[in-house]
């Protein structure tokens, strides 16, 4: 048989015959050849980048906790604590030598037209009823205000020495808000001391006037003692890096 030409017509077209590829192309054979990656693998499968971990930079060192609380921060507390004690002796000199009986005693004739004028305009008989007897008796009515001021100085001893103690124990373990705290009560007991010194002196028993003077004195001085102790720079470098540490996480 011979060879069937493609082009002619009347003629069978074979596409495979005359060639030995099992697959030819339609467009005939690749001009460029199979020609090898130059990427080393296939394009469609390659991998991503790996990046380089880097060095962390600007050599900064990890923030750490304090380790250990300065004997500043130690002292503070306990000179805090030292101030409470003395205030609440304080409050019991103040009112076992019946300053406030004295202060009303020396003040009875203004004392009294108060009370009469408060008669006078109040409609209620039984108010009325007990100012007479408070006048009538002065003696009744002055060993009614001292019981009065001595629970109501108990119960501020208890509620001052409480006081005193978390102030100190907060800012012994460095809380720079308690400090703030304490310096504010320090400006105010020094604010106390100007005002009572003087009503002291002048209404107290004579034997007691020294020793309250003392005691409320030393009260005070050891209060802002332990504020001073509480702003020194080793007290406020740790609490600088006790407030960083827990900014970062720790507790």
């Amino acid at each position: 048989m011979s060879t069937n030409d493609p082009n002619q017509p009347g003629q069978p077209y074979n596409p495979a015959a005359g060639s030995g590829n099992s697959n030819p192309s339609p467009y005939g054979e690749n001009p460029y050849g199979s020609q090898p990656n130059p990427y080393g693998q296939n394009a469609g499968q390659q991998q991503p980048p790996q990046f380089q971990q880097y060095p962390q930079q600007g050599g900064y060192a990890p923030v750490q906790p304090p380790t250990e609380r300065p004997k500043t921060l130690q002292i503070a507390f306990i000179l805090i604590m030292l101030a409470g004690v003395f205030n609440a002796a304080s409050s019991w000199l103040i009112n076992s030598t019946n300053l406030i009986g004295n202060v009303i005693t020396s003040q009875w004739t203004l004392f009294e037209e108060q009370m009469r004028a408060s008669m006078e305009t109040n409609s209620d008989p039984a108010v009325n009823a007990e100012l007479e007897k408070m006048l009538a008796n002065p003696d009744a009515f002055m060993a009614q205000i001292s019981s009065s001021m001595t629970s109501f100085t108990i119960v501020g001893m208890i509620i001052s020495l409480l006081a005193y103690f978390l102030v100190g124990f907060f800012v012994g373990r460095g809380v720079g808000a308690m400090r703030i705290i304490a310096t504010i009560f320090a400006v105010l007991s020094i604010i106390s001391l100007l005002m009572y010194l003087p009503m002291i002196s002048m209404y107290a028993n004579s034997s007691d006037t020294m020793m309250i003077n003392v005691v409320f004195t030393l009260s005070v001085l050891l209060g802002i003692g332990g504020v001073v102790f509480a702003w020194l720079p080793e007290s406020s470098k740790y609490i600088v890096a006790r407030r960083m540490a827990r900014r970062a996480g720790y507790r």
